[in-house]
């Protein structure tokens, strides 16, 4: 007789593979309507939504992202009026789903610009008042009193203002100027008068000369013939000889010639 163990077992395993297999062919045809599902609950479970960390301190929302398993990155620092580590914004907004250890942008406030205030302090500006047409005794102490220095003081001719009045002021009044700065003014000496000299019997060159040298100016001159004076020499002026006039004033003058 004939020993079929062998082949029985061999027999027995080939079903058994058989019906392993078709056993898990249906537990996958069952089971496949469910796998999305399963796989989405999985993927929702690596999902976290961002909290609201906007005006929130750095260190603090750091700590409530970092319970989130989120990290906190730093784009930029702005000026703003909020206390210097104050989130201002941040990226995404809260609400949004990220998946577990993503970044969340934010900018933070380096607070408040900071005015140099130094330079205000220690130069404090005057405002120079108007001090045209007042007498310059009254000036000078105007001057010192808002803290101010006299500079160069220089007396002009002006016809427009009496003596010891103050005529223009360097710098101008209304300027703003640091406490300290020097004033410089010019002051009207009043009307500038001379006294006429006399240039009777001299030629009408020297008269002249004469005339231009004491401030004045020869405005005419008149040709006349008398044979008691010298020919070609000033026999008559006007305004006459020791009047005091106005400085720039024109004189007059007579010439003697011979009649042709």
């Amino acid at each position: 007789m004939f020993d079929n163990t062998g082949k029985i077992i061999t027999i027995s395993l080939i079903i058994s593979l058989l019906v392993s297999l078709l056993v898990s062919i249906l537990v996958f045809i069952f089971l496949s309507p469910f796998l999305p599902s399963l796989k989405k609950v999985n993927s929702e479970e690596q999902m976290v939504e961002v909290p609201l960390i906007e005006g929130l301190d750095f260190e603090k929302a750091k700590i409530i992202l970092s319970n989130k398993n989120l990290s906190l990155f730093v784009e930029s620092e702005k000026e703003s009026e909020r206390q210097k580590g104050i989130i201002l914004s941040q990226s995404p907004i809260a609400g949004t789903k990220l998946t577990k250890n993503s970044v969340v942008n934010v900018i933070v406030s380096s607070g408040q610009e900071k005015i140099d205030t130094t330079k205000e302090q220690t130069e404090k500006l005057i405002t120079l008042p108007y001090l045209i047409g007042l007498n310059i005794d009254e000036v000078k102490r105007e001057i010192i009193n808002l803290g101010l220095k006299i500079g160069e003081v220089k007396y002009v001719d002006n016809d427009n203002y009496r003596a010891d009045v103050v005529v223009s002021t360097d710098p101008v009044g209304g300027s703003k100027i640091p406490e300290g700065s020097v004033v410089n003014l010019t002051v009207s000496k009043g009307v500038s008068t001379v006294i006429v000299p006399n240039v009777n019997s001299l030629s009408k060159d020297d008269a002249r000369n004469k005339i231009n040298s004491s401030g004045l100016f020869v405005s005419e001159i008149l040709y006349v013939t008398d044979v008691e004076y010298p020919f070609d020499i000033v026999i008559k002026q006007e305004p006459p000889s020791g009047t005091r006039v106005k400085k720039g004033t024109g004189v007059k003058i007579w010439i003697n010639r011979e009649r042709y």
